[in-house]
């Protein structure tokens, strides 16, 4: 092995164990706030909506890889509480589109406006040039993990089709 290739799998198992614990961090600062915020599950569904735009409640799991069970009782809860709203699908009837309303656009402003009050404190010891230069690296490593993670599911099915 050289060294070049030692130095690369060095720096591959830290930025792997970077990540790990980043997101252990992130799921026990998420677990807190919801303690006192209320629902993230449901910011996650308003959120999708939002960014997919109109969806319908099957597709809508799909997306969140979630039970359609789990996701038709968060939407009854989000529509009792005027966050969102049913649309008739104009290619199918009998079905329904969901989207955002107006006060679920505000929370999700809202949101967005909190997180990044608190990511611009993390960041505020950063040059402007490590800001864009992180931007750009961290969207280069989220589309190469979704394609990844698109082969390791693919592969994971296979191997239990054969088994």
């Amino acid at each position: 092995m050289t060294d070049t290739t030692r130095d690369v799998s060095r720096d591959v198992s830290a930025i792997a164990d970077a990540i790990g614990d980043l997101v252990r961090t992130s799921n026990r600062n998420r677990t807190h706030a919801l303690a006192k915020q209320g629902e993230w599950s449901d910011h996650i569904l308003l959120k999708t909506l939002a960014t997919e735009g109109p969806l319908r409640a099957s597709v809508l799991a799909e997306h969140l890889n979630a039970d359609p069970s789990t996701i038709s009782r968060q939407v009854a809860t989000l529509v009792r509480d005027g966050l969102l709203e049913r649309r008739s699908d104009q290619e199918d009837g009998r079905a329904s589109l969901l989207v955002p309303t107006p006060a679920g656009d505000d929370l999700l402003r809202s949101k967005a406006a909190a997180r990044d009050e608190r990511f611009a404190d993390m960041l505020s010891q950063w040059s402007p040039g490590d800001l864009h230069t992180l931007a750009v690296l961290l969207g280069r490593l989220q589309g190469d993990y979704q394609a990844a993670a698109s082969r390791w599911l693919a592969s994971r099915q296979t191997a239990e089709v054969r088994a």
